[in-house]
């Protein structure tokens, strides 16, 4: 970056901390309804979650540097510190007060559920803004605990913060688009911009990709996915604004490369990484999926819960009736989805392959009502022998 673009290694270092958060929304949008493994969409999410917040704090940290005109980056030390460590307290503390108050409280309207987790995020950020922590890493971790708690509403709130996310999104490629000025970018910032966009995709993402994980039991096929997942997306456009806010010097410039680093990213990137997905074989065979959805909404604590399943070929309970499943105590079918029709189930209805079951469960009995709708037929013929 310092000699394509001819700055200083402080304005390269702001240039990497802008384009170094990766989105793993956008990565999952294009691999939806692909079941790509749990243990790679797992990484991805943790990664996008904590590189966020660790790209703001360098992004802001860089150009308070560069505007000082000072090159000891020892007091970023205890800064940094300070933001991570009490970032992460006040999220899970704001996070547990969160999941209180939705338990406790009484509201009008199921709709009001969702604003009301959205408030909680928005006041978990400014308290740890105000503290001068992370607010970007309180949030995350907020929703983690929110999201990992048995709250009312809990899949509406889901629902909502998923498309505002996607509003959020297309707001961002708009922002970036409308700062981008077309006659700056024909020409020499073009082709300084592709070249750091190839050099990112195929040299720096693969190499640190690769060294980070060898202490981890990742094959390389699947390090090679995780390497060309490394898609660019609302947060870098973020960040691109902030030296243009401070008034730097290469301000323009750095946003205008910014741009094509994202643009060649969602083109090549996002692209091909589904094909690339199938052709490692780290992806299984296409779930079906219900346009029906049944939520059991509980204003305070229920021992009950829905568990939705996806009947497979290989599973025991394919091909017989209800009556003839030896379902644990206290399990009720109360819906089948088949051919995106709702089926009233019977004890004489038979269990089809593709079929979606939601299944009213008592909370102690789950593990043992997914052991019974996950065992295979082998499995099953086998026990039945030995009796």
């Amino acid at each position: 970056v310092k000699l394509i673009l001819d700055v200083t290694w402080l304005e390269a270092f702001l240039f990497g901390a802008i384009v170094g958060s990766t989105d793993a929304a956008a990565v999952f949008a294009v691999l939806r309804g692909k079941n790509i493994q749990k243990k790679l969409e797992s990484t991805l999410e943790a990664e996008s979650g904590t590189n966020d917040p660790m790209a703001m704090f360098l992004t802001l940290s860089l150009i308070e540097l560069i505007r000082l005109d000072q090159g000891n980056v020892l007091f970023l030390v205890p800064q940094f510190v300070w933001q991570m460590g009490v970032g992460l307290l006040l999220g899970y503390v704001i996070g547990k007060g969160a999941v209180w108050i939705l338990r406790q409280i009484r509201l009008d309207s199921g709709g009001l559920y969702p604003v009301l987790g959205l408030g909680m995020a928005i006041l978990g950020y400014g308290v740890t803004a105000i503290v001068g922590a992370s607010g970007l890493l309180a949030v995350y971790i907020l929703a983690l605990v929110i999201g990992n708690a048995d709250v009312p509403y809990r899949h509406a709130i889901f629902r909502f913060h998923e498309g505002f996310a996607w509003m959020m999104q297309i707001l961002m490629f708009i922002l970036l688009g409308l700062l981008v000025f077309p006659s700056e970018i024909i020409g020499t910032v073009m082709l300084k911009g592709l070249l750091i966009s190839i050099i990112l995709m195929f040299i720096a993402r693969p190499l640190s990709v690769f060294i980070s994980m060898v202490f981890f039991r990742y094959t390389f096929r699947e390090n090679l996915f995780l390497a060309w997942s490394g898609l660019r997306g609302a947060v870098p456009i973020v960040l691109a604004t902030y030296p243009l806010l401070a008034g730097l010097e290469n301000s323009q410039l750095f946003f205008n490369v910014v741009f094509f680093v994202v643009l060649t990213s969602a083109l090549i990137q996002g692209s091909t990484i589904s094909p690339l997905a199938k052709k490692l074989g780290l992806v299984g065979p296409q779930q079906p999926s219900s346009p029906h959805s049944i939520e059991l909404v509980s204003l305070g604590e229920t021992n009950a819960e829905i568990v939705e399943y996806i009947v497979q070929k290989q599973d025991a309970i394919a091909g017989k009736r209800i009556r003839e499943i030896s379902f644990p105590e206290q399990v009720l079918i109360t819906a089948i989805v088949r051919d995106n029709q709702v089926i009233t189930p019977e004890g004489a209805t038979v269990i089809l392959e593709g079929d979606v079951l939601f299944v009213l469960v008592n909370k102690d009995q789950v593990e043992a009502l997914k052991e019974t709708l996950t065992r295979q037929k082998d499995t099953a013929d086998h026990s039945a022998d030995s009796k």
